[in-house]
């Protein structure tokens, strides 16, 4: 494969090395997201109108599993550095999720917050309970230009029709991916989105449905699983949201294979997965300097399970 020129963008660095989207979300089962219009530095947590102690604390007291991020209405990155009260929402992406949007009159009541919270499959009750999907768009230029070109024209579009659902997001990783947009309280992410690409995602998405070429994965999902469930799905040609569970993810063998027990459509199949180098390097971040071999999951087996083992 020729590579694509050095000066090349990660997101067109990727695109030119056909990079794989399945099993490339982010790994966490809670998300806590704290509303701070205004500008966002490189570390948004602390590097914005937010309290800086408050946000490292906050990204401090987060247990695995648990990710902290600063949110943002569409149209207020250059507005005032300062809200009051200030929206948090808190979302759980296990098997039963949920999500609850707090609104918080003082900082005070931000520092006291527990975001392991999240990690539980019942909801605090600290909030409302939000009924209707989120939709979290990556706009953090500061993290990687990518996220800012691609983000923000899908974050003008997305808002036009669906309003308060709609938040900008600082970084979600995978930059080279970008437009990326994540689901809540689900936690699907979806990657290399323009305007038209993400609104159809977002339809078939509330329509019960995935759009399976732009689908990264389920983020309370392991990355191995993530790319079982895509690839998968890819196979037997399933979209449908809620055809597919995981149940189970072993662990690497001697060559690297893992296998996990998917349930589709009310059977069970066995998908053996293996990640192997693609054989070329590239930058994964316009701000990484050092190229990287991504890799690429490959789907070496899709068997249905003997049926004593269902």
């Amino acid at each position: 494969m020729t590579d694509a020129p050095s000066s090349s963008t990660c997101v067109l660095l990727a695109r030119a090395h056909g990079a794989q989207l399945a099993g490339t979300a982010p790994v966490a089962t809670g998300w806590v997201l704290v509303e701070q219009p205004g500008p966002w530095g490189r570390s948004a947590l602390t590097e914005s109108g937010l309290d800086p102690t408050i946000g490292a604390a906050l990204e401090a007291a987060a247990g695995d599993g648990v990710r902290v991020q600063v949110i943002r209405r569409p149209g207020l990155g250059n507005g005032s550095r300062f809200v009051t009260p200030r929206t948090v929402v808190l979302a759980h992406t296990g098997p039963s999720p949920w999500a609850e949007q707090l609104e918080l009159t003082s900082d005070t009541d931000l520092a006291r917050l527990d975001p392991n919270l999240t990690l539980a499959p019942t909801p605090p009750g600290l909030g409302l309970r939000v009924e209707q999907p989120l939709w979290l768009v990556c706009t953090h230029g500061r993290r990687d230009r990518c996220c800012a070109t691609y983000g923000r024209p899908i974050v003008d579009a997305l808002v036009a029709l669906h309003g308060d659902a709609v938040w900008e997001v600082s970084h979600v990783g995978g930059h080279r991916f970008a437009g990326n947009l994540v689901a809540l309280p689900d936690g699907t992410v979806y990657g290399a989105l323009q305007v038209a690409e993400a609104l159809r995602v977002l339809d078939l998405h509330r329509a019960g449905r995935h759009d399976l070429a732009h689908l990264r994965g389920r983020s309370h999902l392991p990355r191995a699983a993530q790319a079982a469930e895509v690839l998968a799905r890819t196979e037997l040609e399933v979209d449908r949201r809620d055809a597919v569970t995981v149940s189970a993810a072993g662990a690497p063998g001697t060559d690297g294979a893992i296998a996990v027990d998917l349930d589709v459509e009310g059977r069970t199949y066995v998908a053996t997965v293996r990640q192997v180098p693609t054989g070329a390097s590239y930058a994964q971040s316009c701000d990484r300097g050092e190229p990287e071999d991504p890799g690429r999951w490959h789907l070496t087996a899709l068997q249905p399970a003997p049926f004593g083992d269902r």
